[in-house]
C-alpha cells in the first residue's frame, strides 16, 4: 500500500521522531564544553590527548554510519534505532563509575556508535516520511532540533557542575538522556519502510539508480566518495565541515580557557554557535527547497571560516560571542543542505547507504580533526589552529563552487542544463 509523504499528513509519527532526535543531541552535548575541560583540569593530559576523546568518537561514529544505512536499508530504519540507544548504555555507565583518561575515550567509542546508529535513523526515517518536495525542510527539522538538544546539553553540563563537580553531575545528566531516548524509540516510533516503497514506486527511474541499486558496499564507498561529481565534493566538504566542528568542540574551549574565560563563559560562546547553528536550519533547510542546494552550502561554508577567523581576532566575551552566532549561521546553512544535496542523488531505496559513505567521509573529520587540530594545539597552541581550518574552510568553499552540482531545482524553476546526476 502507498503511503502519501509530507509532514502534515504523518505529524505525529515526525514529531516523535523528532523528540528522539532532541535527545541524541542532549547525548552528545554533555560533552562539548566539559571533557575537554575535564582533561586539562582534573586528568592533566596534553593537548593531543586532550582532543583524543573527539578522534575515538570519529573512529567510532564514521565507519558506522555506512554499517548503519546499510542495515536500515535491509531491516528498516526502527531496529537500527533502538540499537543506537542501547549503545549510549555503557556510556553512561564508564563516565560514572571509572574516573580515568582511559574511561572517557572508551566511552566515545560507544558515544560515537550511538551517534551512528540513532541519529543516522532519525534522519532517514524523516526524510522517508517527508518525500522529495519537504526534503530540506525535514533535514532542516532533524538537524536544527537535535543541535538544539546540544546547544541546552552544552548550557546545563556547564551549570550542573556547581553543584555535582566536573565528573558526576554532567553524566548523571546523561543517564536520563540515554533512558528516555531507549523507552522513546521502543515504544512510540514506528518504521518508515512504506514510505520508501512509495518512494521508489512513483520516482523516475534516473540513469544511475540500477547501477547504485546492485553496488556492494565497496562499489557504493567508490561511486559516492570519487566517481560522481557532486557526491564526491559534498563527501570532502563534510568532512572538511567536521574540521571546523572539532575546532569548536575541542580547540574553542582551550582557546577560550588558556585567556582565563570562566568555564560559565566557554559555555555561553560554545553555546551560542550551537545554538545558532540548531535554530537557523528551521529556515535554511527550507530555503534550500526554494533556491537549491548549492548557493547555501557555499555561502555556508564562506560564513564559517570568516566566523572562525574573526573569532582569533577579538579578546573580550562580547566579541567572541558575535563571532561563534557568525559561525553557528555558517553551519545552518551548510549542514543540512549537504545531506539533502546527497539524499537527492540517492535512490530511495538506497538512501541509507549512500548517506552512509557521505556520512563515514562527514564523521571521519572527527578523528582526523582530533588527531590534526590536537596536534596543531599541541605544537603551536590553539589559536594557530582555528586560523588554520579557518583557511581550509574557505578553500572548500572554492571547490565547492567549482565542483557541485545543483541537486534540486525547486518546483517551476527550469534548470540551466539537463544532465544526469552520476554521470560527469
Amino acid at each position: 500500500m502507498n503511503r502519501p509523504h509530507g509532514i502534515r499528513p504523518n505529524l505525529g509519527q515526525f514529531l516523535w521522531l523528532v523528540v528522539n532526535t532532541i535527545f541524541v543531541g542532549l547525548a552528545v552535548g554533555v560533552e562539548r564544553t566539559i571533557v575537554p575541560i575535564l582533561g586539562r583540569d582534573v586528568y592533566h593530559v596534553g593537548a593531543l590527548l586532550t582532543l583524543s576523546f573527539i578522534a575515538s568518537f570519529g573512529l567510532a561514529k564514521a565507519p558506522l554510519n555506512l554499517v548503519a544505512g546499510r542495515w536500515s536499508d535491509r531491516i528498516g530504519r526502527r531496529p537500527v534505532l533502538i540499537l543506537g540507544w542501547f549503545f549510549g548504555i555503557p556510556v553512561v555507565g564508564l563516565l560514572l563509575f571509572f574516573h580515568a583518561w582511559w574511561a572517557v575515550i572508551v566511552a566515545n567509542l560507544f558515544l560515537g556508535a550511538n551517534q551512528a546508529f540513532a541519529w543516522t535513523m532519525t534522519i532517514n526515517a524523516q526524510l522517508d516520511i517527508a518525500g522529495p518536495r519537504q526534503r530540506g525542510l525535514a533535514m532542516g527539522i532533524n538537524e536544527a532540533t537535535g543541535y538544539i538538544g546540544v546547544a541546552i546539553a552544552t548550557w546545563l553540563a556547564g551549570y550542573s557542575t556547581r553543584w555535582g563537580g566536573l565528573n558526576r553531575a554532567p553524566f548523571v545528566m546523561e543517564a536520563f538522556v540515554v533512558l528516555f531516548g531507549l523507552v522513546t524509540s521502543m515504544i512510540f516510533i514506528r518504521d518508515t519502510r512504506g514510505f520508501v516503497a512509495s518512494e521508489t514506486k512513483s520516482r523516475a527511474v534516473r540513469s544511475h539508480d540500477h547501477a547504485v541499486r546492485e553496488h556492494s558496499a565497496w562499489e557504493s564507498f567508490v561511486f559516492a566518495s570519487f566517481r560522481e561529481p557532486s557526491l564526491s565534493v559534498a563527501s570532502w566538504a563534510g568532512l572538511t565541515n567536521k574540521l571546523a566542528d572539532t575546532v569548536a568542540w575541542g580547540a574553542m574551549p582551550l582557546f577560550l580557557a588558556a585567556r582565563g574565560v570562566h568555564l560559565i563563559d566557554i559555555g555561553w560562546v560554545s553555546g551560542s554557535y550551537t545554538v545558532t547553528w540548531g535554530i537557523s536550519q528551521f529556515g535554511t533547510g527550507a530555503l534550500s527547497d526554494v533556491v537549491g542546494r548549492k548557493r547555501p552550502i557555499v555561502g555556508g561554508f564562506v560564513l564559517l571560516g570568516l566566523g572562525f577567523l574573526g573569532l582569533t581576532l577579538v579578546n573580550r566575551l562580547s566579541g567572541w560571542v558575535p563571532m561563534a552566532i557568525l559561525s553557528g549561521l555558517g553551519m545552518a546553512l551548510l549542514y543540512p543542505n549537504l545531506n539533502s544535496a546527497v539524499s537527492d542523488v540517492a535512490p530511495a531505496d538506497r538512501r541509507g547507504s549512500i548517506l552512509g559513505v557521505y556520512r563515514l567521509w562527514r564523521d571521519g573529520g572527527y578523528f582526523v580533526g582530533g588527531l590534526l587540530v590536537g596536534g596543531l594545539v599541541a605544537i603551536f597552541g590553539a589559536k594557530w589552529a582555528i586560523e588554520v581550518i579557518a583557511m581550509l574552510v574557505l578553500g572548500m568553499a572554492i571547490l565547492l563552487w567549482m565542483r557541485l552540482e545543483e541537486t534540486h531545482q525547486p518546483a517551476g524553476s527550469l534548470p540551466s542544463s539537463r544532465r544526469h546526476i552520476g554521470h560527469p
